[in-house]
């Protein structure tokens, strides 16, 4: 039987990891690295800061593509895994996302991110409602509410109710973790993690740039109770812009607009829910206005009499 010796290396004190990056060299890049987000980064715009907190900020979005376009770097082809349980209430749908970094120097892949996100958030699985919002025959006894004060001073009071609009949030989840996967993987691969962090992305409180809800608050407190919908959210303000925007593109305007849209929905434009809104934009892409009376400017025969037989007819 042969016998198998195995050698005993004693360890040598310098047998450890070592650097091997000069000193120097690693102290230029990182000055290099806060001068550009000093100088080049906005903040509530490319990162966010949480109000009284002494935690570093969150890098948005935004600044995840500046710190790409400096260090040379591209996003890749994502891989996504999709997964959807209805027997869930409410329904469950999550979305991982891996995202690789290339160089646009030479092809390689520098770095893969990994992002996730899902209906059960706390931020997707609930949404608040005013009083008048709430599906019909549902008491605001035991829910939690929250309060605040309109531009006009007055308190008001909204109450946090299931979300039942889950598939309404899907796109949304998807582009919520392809944002986690890049911001992940800028992190890693520039170095970036002493001054950034994304772990606190979505904490109430970060300072970013301010969105005005005021004016779509002041209309959704003043619609009557909900009935037959429901409880479906309202449109949003961006929702109906974006619905006038695309008409006005369309050739519809004003109350053409607001004609088509009754004709659709059977509502006013001020009563569309926010799944409506969405259907109506879709719409707009296959909408072709009503052609004009009088010829087309390229007919040949405009102006010009045509004389027909009656052999010329088919019966």
């Amino acid at each position: 039987m042969a016998i198998q010796e195995r050698a005993i290396v004693s360890a040598q004190p310098n047998a450890g990891l070592s650097m091997v990056m000069d000193f120097a060299v690693l102290k230029q890049r990182l000055s290099q690295l806060q001068q550009f987000v000093r100088e080049y980064m906005v903040p509530g715009e490319d990162y966010g800061i949480i109000e009284g907190a002494n935690s570093k900020p969150t890098l948005l979005k935004p600044g995840a593509e500046k710190l790409c376009d400096v260090y040379g770097l591209s996003a890749g082809e994502a891989q996504i895994e999709f997964t959807r349980d209805d027997t869930k209430t409410p329904i469950y749908i999550s979305y991982r996302v891996s995202l690789p970094l290339i160089s646009r120097a030479d092809g390689r892949i520098i770095m893969v991110g990994v992002g996730s996100a899902n209906s059960w958030e706390k931020k997707y699985r609930w949404r608040w409602v005013f009083e008048n919002e709430l599906p019909p025959g549902m008491s605001t006894e035991g829910l939690r509410t929250r309060t605040g004060t309109n531009k006009k001073g007055e308190r008001y009071v909204q109450y946090r109710i299931p979300n039942d609009e889950i598939d309404d949030i899907d796109n949304t989840l998807l582009k919520m973790a392809k944002k986690r996967a890049l911001i992940d993987a800028v992190l890693s691969a520039t170095r970036s993690s002493a001054l950034f962090t994304q772990d606190v992305e979505d904490m109430e409180g970060m300072l970013v740039r301010p969105h005005d809800t005021s004016v779509r608050d002041e209309r959704r407190m003043n619609q009557p109770p909900q009935s037959g919908n429901g409880g479906a959210k309202p449109a949003s303000d961006r929702q109906l812009t974006f619905l006038q925007r695309k008409g006005k593109a369309k050739g519809l305007e004003g109350e053409e607009l607001t004609a088509w849209v009754h004709q659709q929905t059977g509502k006013p434009m001020e009563q569309l829910t926010s799944k409506e809104a969405s259907q109506l934009i879709d719409a707009l892409d296959n909408y072709h206005p009503p052609a004009k009376g009088g010829p087309p400017d390229d007919d040949p025969f405009a102006g010009e009499s045509l004389e027909i037989d009656d052999a010329d007819l088919p019966f």
